[in-house]
């Protein structure tokens, strides 16, 4: 079943069309008088039906009310074997996404255990980056259904295909919000087995007192193939779970061991969303082949194509590049042994690059930090203090003339805009090695400027430079929707 699309993704001219009675098909704007109250759905006044999105058709579906709560107000999309709708909910006044499987689909063993399956893992999570269910169970017809919270926005898969790859802070921060969800599902023994673009949403939730909006956050969706397992001895709770040998997923982000169909643990997962993250960098998978078997064989035994060789344009840090080798390493024993350590790698890989595009920094530690608050800038004052005693005491020596005198209180005017500046430094949590170098360095360059003095001639003058001449300055540098029916 394609991708379910979300209502954010539908063009904004398709999502204010107006709803209407699916019986005469009359749009609410035809009842002027039409009074509502509260949370209750505007009904047609002639048929007692409510307003319904009437853009996919004449399905019997629409207005119709599932399990004595759930209206159907809209479809969002469908399979072989169901389809997702849009419900209201009215007794407690929200907008669900509402997954039934038909109803000659419904008695099937095998459809029943995977929807069984989907509906027992999500309400066993509680991450924020999982998709939320809210109920599940057999309607009036002998259907099944499943009640889950109603997203806005798309999925990893719609996003790429508009537009192409993301930027590597997007794809690590879509990664770790996928993270955060299966290691709470890995905990609680759940392997998804089915990660892919489709199935990794990108919801937009409103907020703020302005009604801005937030930023993306990722929920992982279709736990339907799931395996279910308990840590002590692994017994297979799931009554219809596949004998060994048997291949469930989607060949393109299938991890080695699950394309050989033999048992899977937590790193299967990690492998199947280091292919996501491959896919998010570049714009492709690391195999694209045509032939599902020839995908398989390749996660078996070839290595991932270079970034370089595929799309020399794409530039990712060596350290996020270096981790993403070890996530689609053949063996599960050279992959992260978690996704909670997957996570502390990300972090520490994102850490570094933001390190390196920020320039060199001198990083100190809570109690270096206080110090060097407190007494870091008259330290500094006072080394420069003693340099330009050192100088005074050089120049009187060498009966030097008045014009060194100059020099020398330029050279302490100097030294106090340098303690000047050590303390604006000190005032930061991290200091730039270029601030250091600025204070230590001043005398230096100081002394260089002063006339040298030569008893037998005088000092050649330096040639002046134009008044409007470029000085060098420091450059800062910048730092599915729901699952689908097989």
């Amino acid at each position: 079943m394609p991708a379910v699309a979300a209502e954010a993704t539908i063009p904004p001219s398709s999502r204010s069309t107006e709803r209407a009675c699916p019986r005469c098909r009359k749009p609410q704007s035809a009842f002027p008088g039409l009074i509502v109250s509260g949370d209750e759905l505007p009904r047609c006044p002639e048929h007692g039906l409510p307003f319904v999105d009437l853009r996919d058709g004449s399905d019997p579906l629409l207005g119709t009310t599932i399990a004595g709560r759930f209206t159907i107000l809209g479809r969002l999309g469908r399979g072989s074997m169901g389809a997702v709708y849009r419900a209201r909910q009215e007794a407690v006044g929200r907008d669900v996404a509402l997954k039934l499987v038909r109803q000659d689909r419904a008695h099937d063993p095998e459809t029943k255990g995977r929807f069984e399956r989907e509906a027992r893992a999500i309400s066993a999570l509680v991450s924020p980056h999982t998709v939320t269910a809210f109920d599940f169970g057999e309607a009036e017809d002998g259907s099944w259904f499943l009640a889950m919270e109603m997203l806005e926005g798309e999925t990893v898969g719609e996003r790429l295909r508009r537009v192409g790859r993301l930027d590597w802070f997007d794809a690590l921060r879509f990664t770790r919000d996928a993270l955060q969800s299966l290691a709470e599902a890995h905990s609680k023994g759940i392997i998804h087995r089915d990660l892919k673009p489709d199935n990794l949403f990108l919801s937009r939730v409103l907020g703020g007192s302005a009604g801005g909006v937030s930023a993306e956050s990722c929920k992982v969706l279709d736990f339907g193939i799931a395996k279910w397992s308990r840590d002590d001895d692994e017994t297979k709770i799931d009554q219809l779970e596949t004998q060994a040998g048997t291949v469930f997923g989607t060949p393109r982000y299938m991890s080695p061991e699950q394309a050989q169909g033999t048992p899977l643990d937590a790193r299967s997962d990690l492998y199947s969303l280091g292919v996501l993250l491959y896919q998010m960098l570049s714009g492709r998978a690391p195999f694209v082949d045509d032939d599902a078997v020839v995908v398989m064989a390749r996660h078996i035994k070839d290595a991932p194509p270079r970034f370089e060789t595929i799309k020399p344009e794409v530039k990712v840090p060596e350290s996020i590049e270096a981790l993403l080798w070890r996530v689609l390493a053949k063996a599960p024993a050279e992959r992260p042994a978690s996704a909670e350590q997957m996570i502390a790698e990300l972090d520490a890989a994102e850490i570094s690059v933001r390190a390196l595009e920020s320039g060199p920094r001198l990083t100190l530690s809570k109690p270096e930090k206080t110090l060097f608050r407190r007494y870091g800038g008259w330290f500094v004052a006072a080394a420069l203090v003693m340099v330009a005693l050192g100088l005074f005491a050089a120049l009187g020596s060498r009966k030097s003339a008045p014009a060194d005198a100059s020099a020398s209180a330029g050279l302490l005017a100097s030294a106090t805009g340098a303690e000047v500046q050590s303390r604006a430094a000190a005032d930061s949590d991290s200091l730039p090695l270029a601030s250091v170098n600025t204070v230590e360095n001043s005398a230096p360059v100081a002394a260089a400027e002063a006339p040298a003095i030569a008893p037998s001639a005088p000092a050649a003058k330096k040639p002046s430079q134009p008044h409007n001449a470029a000085k060098p300055q420091l450059q800062k540098k910048r730092n599915e929707r729901y699952g689908r029916f097989e």
